[in-house]
């Protein structure tokens, strides 16, 4: 079934700049999409990995074309590039949910104040952004990711409505314990009419197939209702 399509996976932190050398971001490693990335090469017509500055093993695959971003805004720019027809969308990425208002543009002194206040503005909602284009594409299937720390299930699927997904993956995350950067997670897969499949406890390199797994078998029924 997915032979014919292309996979593009989106993947990793973004940073946002407060000055030239400082940056807000989050400890997101890129593994979980460079998995599905690498699970996907022998399943698809092609392969893109869009993936922000994680840990530097996971921005290039060989076998896959792949595209390195920094900003959030570049990350939204290539993934509206990236997605056609035939095409199965997976932002397992974790882009910065906002940024500096006024960056500055030399290094900001410990002794210029004695207190730093960051005016910060929201980023630009990859997922929702896509929604118009996806609105004249044939056969796009879009699969987010949802990582939270509290009413995991319950975000996640107002997420899910939100950004008009056809699934969305939702995972537990905190710095001390599973979650971002770790081999081992559990995944809740929810679809639109709010089923709910546990994928896990399994480690990265197998979670990735399994979730492949679970989005072919139901692509008949979501290829049917896209055509209808």
């Amino acid at each position: 079934m997915f032979q014919t399509m292309r996979l593009v996976v989106v993947s990793g932190p973004t940073r946002e700049w407060i000055d030239p050398v400082r940056y807000i971001s989050n400890a997101s490693s890129g593994r979980t999409g460079w998995e599905l990335a690498r699970a996907g090469l022998s399943r698809f017509a092609s392969v893109l990995l869009i993936s922000g500055p994680g840990e530097e093993q996971f921005r290039a695959l060989h076998g896959a074309e792949t595209r390195r971003v920094e900003t959030t805004a570049d990350m939204a720019e290539a993934t509206a590039a990236a997605i056609g027809d035939d095409c199965l969308l997976i932002m397992a990425a974790a882009p910065a949910d906002f940024r500096p208002s006024n960056p500055a543009s030399s290094k900001i002194k410990k002794t210029q104040t004695d207190m730093l206040r960051l005016d910060l503005a929201p980023t630009t909602d990859i997922l929702r952004s896509l929604i118009p284009r996806a609105s004249g594409l044939q056969n796009l299937i879009r699969v987010g990711f949802a990582a939270e720390t509290d009413n995991l299930l319950e975000y996640a699927a107002a997420k899910m409505k939100a950004k008009d997904l056809d699934f969305i993956c939702a995972n537990e995350v905190f710095r001390d314990q599973q979650g971002f950067g770790d081999r081992v997670n559990t995944i809740f897969l929810i679809d639109r009419a709010g089923n709910s499949k546990t994928i896990g406890p399994l480690k990265k390199s197998e979670l990735a197939p399994a979730l492949l797994d679970q989005i072919e078998s139901a692509m008949p029924q979501l290829l049917q209702r896209n055509n209808s």
